[in-house]
């Protein structure tokens, strides 16, 4: 099978998960054959950050859907699907900084325009995860209206004013890149799943979590993801699935 794109979420899968936000990096071994088959065919982020928190990661990349596809940014700099989203967000914001004593990190999510499209909760540094506050706050924000993306077996959940779609972004991201042949989609979670099963090879990149409900036909540990890459610059974009680990 040939590979026309390659489409990829950030956090996790081409950063390592266990990062502090402000060390997040691709690693060498990864960012270097990312930017040999960028030269070759699209290569996309499709991610829950912001633009100005991964485009400095990935300069690379020809497109960005941040903040889970509500905003869609090539790298030319046109702007596409960027989304509105009310006071509801602002409102939630304020009622988590009034509850948060657990020492939980927030990470704004602004569009390339400056306005807010989403939040997140990240407690990672943590080392006993204040499940109680994140249940009850994550409750309350739902009540709100807002969408709460949160996948259990993460360190941190997202905020979303408006209701994203990575898959709605895999298909804006294959329109405005001209892409007519296979996509190749590398997550690392259930919030992947929408743009999981919009691609034509969906792989989950695993840190040793369940792989139960995820929705990719296959899997590689994070270590083997730079191999995986390299392997497919050498081998011309051939991409031969009977050498993939079924999930």
């Amino acid at each position: 099978m040939k590979i026309s794109a390659i489409f990829s979420d950030y956090d996790g899968t081409l950063a390592p998960e266990d990062a502090a936000l402000e060390a997040s990096r691709v690693p060498k071994e990864i960012e270097g054959p990312l930017r040999t088959l960028s030269s070759f065919i699209p290569l996309a982020i499709v991610t829950s950050k912001a633009l100005d928190f991964v485009r400095p990661r990935t300069p690379f990349a020809r497109a960005w859907a941040c903040v889970s596809g509500l905003e869609v940014v090539l790298s030319d700099g046109r702007v596409f699907a960027s989304s509105q989203t009310g006071g509801r967000l602002l409102e939630g914001l304020r009622h988590v900084k009034r509850r948060n004593e657990s020492g939980v990190t927030l990470e704004l999510k602004r569009s390339s325009a400056g306005g807010l499209l989403g939040f997140s909760m990240d407690w990672r540094r943590i080392p006993a995860p204040p499940s109680e506050f994140i249940a009850t706050t994550a409750a309350d924000l739902t009540n709100m209206g807002l969408t709460v993306a949160y996948d259990p077996t993460k360190p941190f959940l997202d905020v979303f004013g408006a209701r994203p779609d990575k898959g709605r972004a895999v298909r804006e991201l294959k329109r405005l890149l001209d892409v007519t042949g296979k996509v190749l989609f590398i997550g690392n979670s259930v919030t992947d799943n929408p743009a999981f099963e919009e691609a034509d090879v969906a792989i989950c990149v695993a840190h040793g979590q369940s792989l139960e409900g995820l929705e990719c036909g296959f899997a590689l540990k994070h270590q083997e993801l730079g191999q995986f890459l390299s392997s497919l610059v050498e081998d011309g974009l051939s991409l031969n699935l009977r050498d993939l680990v079924r999930k």
